[in-house]
């Protein structure tokens, strides 16, 4: 092993948040996914919150995670007072974030699924095109059997970086990261979570290892990895705008929790709705400006919340949410060098017609879209 903590210095001139997004987890559970949120990043994951062990993880790759998101291969299942997501093509389990009671097992199958396919899709195009740095952990002794099979995966698809992350152990200090190879890096934490109290995380050397990681990764330094550079785009426009319902251009930009179009607008259903823009130019900051029309049936439901997380950041909260034009700021940074903005709208007010109001709409219906625009509010 060639460490090269003493050579090259801390990683600085991030923020832990924004550390935290150049990071994907492969698995084996929901502990990097845990250190994300812990410094305030909230980014999309098919594995963030997954219990994905290697030999799953392995089976599925070599499968290109074909039939994962079937609509008969997704499980909604009750488990402790809460519902579980199993994707029982290839063994996965996650938490859906739901209590029993709080919503209809049906509903959630029909949501997951959606995301299930998304993720996935998400998933395939940064293995093949890597801007990541990919990271795998599990409470067993490693094994070079266990990391050979992975590398060979991973090679698969595209030139990616692993960090498996270890116990520290003698000669292996807390937070110390030993790049073995252009493709392969191994950060050494205090300790493991347990798996029975994954919650029980020592934020500190994870983040110690990130940074350090972040660093020393060769793709950083030597060109590996880094897509090559396309031709310099036409100069777009200050604005990106999206038209909502039949006659609007916003269905390429849709993902995940939205309705079919109607006349003049789209409801976002379920608890979270994605959309994934083109980026407008470089500027220090931008404008998120939305009209909406929240769904309100009193007095079980007098009105809905709105939270906005770009690129894996909360930016706003609207509590609760007006009817008509809203807006926020969006940091530059979060827009900056993007090719596609991520924009994540959690909406958990949402509610079915059918229930609340004896309709004969069973959709959990939260906010009406009829256009969202981003705006270049300064330039850089």
């Amino acid at each position: 092993m060639n460490e090269m903590s003493d050579i090259l210095p801390v990683a600085s001139g991030l923020s832990d948040r924004d550390l935290v997004l150049h990071f994907e987890s492969l698995g084996d559970n929901c502990e990097l996914g845990l250190v994300q949120r812990r410094v305030g990043a909230e980014p999309l994951g098919l594995f963030r919150f997954a219990g994905a062990p290697l030999r799953h993880l392995l089976r599925a790759m070599e499968g290109r995670f074909v039939g994962m998101a079937d609509p008969e291969r997704v499980s909604i299942r009750p488990e402790n007072g809460e519902y579980m997501v199993k994707l029982t093509k290839y063994d996965f389990i996650y938490h859906a974030d739901v209590k029993i009671g709080e919503a209809e097992p049906e509903a959630l199958h029909r949501l997951h699924t959606r995301t299930v396919r998304f993720l996935v899709d998400k998933l395939i195009g940064d293995l093949e095109n890597p801007k990541k740095i990919l990271v795998f952990r599990q409470n067993e002794p490693l094994s070079a059997a266990d990391l050979v099979d992975l590398r060979a995966a991973l090679s698969r698809f595209g030139p990616s970086t692993l960090l498996w992350v270890a116990e520290a152990c003698p000669g292996h200090s807390p937070g110390s990261v030993d790049v073995i190879d252009r493709s392969l890096m191994v950060g050494y934490v205090k300790r493991l979570a347990a798996r029975e109290s994954v919650p029980n995380l020592d934020v500190q050397s994870w983040m110690t290892v990130l940074r350090r990681a972040w660093a020393l990764w060769p793709a950083r330094h030597a060109g590996v990895a880094e897509p090559v550079a396309a031709p310099p785009p036409a100069i777009p426009p200050a604005r990106v705008d999206l038209e909502f319902g039949v006659e609007g251009n916003a269905e390429n930009s849709i993902g995940f929790g939205w309705s079919k179009p109607e006349n003049g607008f789209t409801w976002a259903i379920e608890d979270r709705s994605l959309l994934l823009i083109d980026a407008p130019p470089d500027a220090s900051d931008y404008w998120l400006e939305m009209d909406v029309i929240p769904y309100i049936s009193p007095p079980l439901v007098p009105f809905q919340t709105l939270a906005v997380t770009v690129s894996g950041t909360e930016v706003h909260r609207f509590e609760p949410l007006k009817r008509g034009m809203v807006g926020c700021t969006v940091p530059g940074a979060l827009v900056r060098g993007r090719e596609k903005v991520e924009i994540l709208l959690g909406h958990p007010c949402a509610a079915s017609p059918r229930n609340v109001a004896g309709e004969q709409d069973d959709r959990r219906l939260a906010i009406a879209f009829r256009n969202v625009s981003l705006v270049c509010a300064s330039t850089s």
